[in-house]
Parts: structure tokens; sequence; C-alpha cells
């Protein structure tokens, strides 16, 4: 009757460890997949917000260069337009000065 009931005890131990021991390896798996994705989620973040620093970085570069070529456009035809007010006006009366 001992025999059984150690018999017994040993079966239903080794019952309890072998589901308890399926149950940990079951929950390893899942969170195997989980740190996978949310390492992934990670990296896609930083990727992206490293992206978006060089995108503005670019627009804003190109802004400053699109602003200096107009100021430049404006201010060699600002030259250009006074020299030629500058020729106009010299020469406003029959009188010529010689």
């Amino acid at each position: 009757m001992i025999n059984s009931t150690l018999t017994r005890i040993a079966k239903v131990s080794l019952a309890v460890a072998v589901l308890m021991g399926a149950s940990v390896s079951a929950q390893a798996d899942t969170l195997i997949p989980t740190d996978l994705t949310s390492n992934i989620e990670q990296n896609i973040s930083a990727q992206m917000q490293d992206m978006m620093q060089v995108a503005q970085r670019e627009l804003s570069m190109s802004l400053q260069a699109q602003l200096s070529d107009v100021m430049f456009e404006a201010t060699a035809e600002d030259d250009t337009q006074l020299a030629q007010e500058a020729t106009e006006q010299a020469i406003t009366s029959a009188m010529v000065k010689e």
C-alpha cells in the first residue's frame, strides 16, 4: 500500500513536472517572437526618426539655397536697373556739358 502510494505520488509529481515544463517552454516560445517584434519596432522607429531628421535638414538646406539664389538674382537685377537708370538720368536736357 505504501509502495503503491509512493508510485502514485511519483507519477503525479512526474506529470506535474512535465506540465510545468511544457508551460514554461510555451511561455518562452511566445516571449521570443514578442521580443523580436519589439526589437524590430524599435529599430524601425529609430530609422524613421533618422530619416525625418535627414529630410528636415535637406529641406532646410534646399530652401536656403533657393532663397539665396533668388536674393542674388534680385540684387543683380537691382544693380543692373540702377546702372541703367543712372545713365538714363544723366541725359535729360538738350544741353550737353563738354
